[in-house]
């Protein structure tokens, strides 16, 4: 017989050993007890499977560690996937491997979710590590039609209010079991950045409400596990970017929003292919979106049909890309990035 516990906390890693002790040690402390750790190691070479082995031996109930060893990288949407398959609490957090959490973060994040059943996900305030700066307050989604981090870049003193979001960063956030078993997990096919914001917006159209909580807090080493800018981090974001829309949009929010999609799409070939002279990255990520456009399209009208807003529900969700503080954000960006 299966043992049931409140939380299963999943982390996937893939050749960073030492973020990952850090990682696992912020657990270790929680003031919440009542969970299990899946780790699941993408293929990694650099000794990070000996020391998960080790950890996993070394564990002890209540605190059980259960490891999950692929083959090669399969990437961050699939490696979760791997990991809910061994998951057995009422809630599913997803924590990333170079992250290190506050010893109430998840006692934060669990009583929320306990209060409101229609509650789906729970946003947790990132920190960048050894910074005063904020990654990510919950994340929001543009009426470019693109996601974006609130408070990024503003000081750890702010963004402190609990507030319905748009979405949730997967780095450091909790889900309810029932709202998978509802709209499903990741989409494998993103293999990694911005299966969260499809997640998000998923959650959203079927009528689950996410909430940001400045209380759980997460220290965060941005980009230690994707080097920022890379060729890799910038196919994925773009052709990503795609994937998110012509699965999520409504064709009455895109009519809608086409002003300023436009403008956000030129904003974004000035940053990837004129400023980071990646045009060609940038054209084969588009393509490739392309490409697989009647298979985006099959899963969208699945998605459409577990819809449960209104168009307007949705539109009033989303940042306007004039508000001043989103749109400084874009040109800074683009500056200076």
């Amino acid at each position: 017989m299966l043992q049931m516990c409140d939380v299963s906390i999943i982390v996937v890693n893939y050749n960073k050993r030492d973020l990952l002790e850090v990682c696992l040690k912020s657990l270790f402390f929680q003031s919440f007890s009542d969970f299990e750790i899946i780790i699941v190691d993408n293929g990694s070479t650099d000794g990070s499977v000996e020391k998960i082995g080790e950890y996993a031996k070394a564990s002890l109930p209540p605190l059980s560690i259960k490891p999950v060893y692929l083959q090669c990288n399969a990437g961050f949407a699939r490696g979760n996937a791997e990991g809910i398959r061994y998951a057995h609490g009422k809630y599913v957090a997803l924590l990333n491997n170079d992250t290190e959490a506050d010893e109430k973060w998840l006692e934060e994040l669990v009583s929320v979710m306990e209060e409101n059943e229609n509650i789906g996900i729970c946003a947790s305030k990132l920190i960048q590590y050894n910074a005063e700066t904020i990654d990510s307050a919950g994340d929001g989604f543009a009426r470019s039609l693109q996601g974006f981090k609130r408070g990024e870049g503003k000081t750890c003193r702010e963004m402190n209010n609990r507030e319905y979001v748009f979405g949730a960063c997967a780095g450091a956030a909790l889900y309810r079991r029932k709202m998978f078993d509802d709209i499903g997990f990741f989409d494998e096919d993103f293999f990694l950045i911005h299966e969260d914001t499809d997640l998000n917006f998923r959650a959203q159209l079927a009528g689950w409400k996410v909430l940001y909580v400045p209380t759980a807090l997460v220290y965060h080493k941005v980009r230690s596990s994707i080097v920022d800018m890379s060729d890799m981090a910038i196919y994925y974001t773009i052709r990503n970017r795609e994937f998110v829309r012509i699965k999520n949009v409504p064709v009455g929010i895109f009519v809608r929003c086409l002003p300023e999609f436009v403008l956000g799409m030129m904003m974004e070939f000035l940053y990837f292919a004129v400023k980071h002279g990646k045009i060609r990255l940038y054209c084969k990520a588009k393509y490739d979106a392309l490409k697989v456009f009647r298979k985006m399209m099959i899963k969208r009208k699945l998605i459409m049909k577990k819809k449960r807003v209104t168009n307007q529900y949705m539109y009033n969700l989303m940042m306007p890309l004039w508000n001043k503080e989103l749109l400084s954000a874009k040109i800074r960006k683009i500056v200076n990035g």
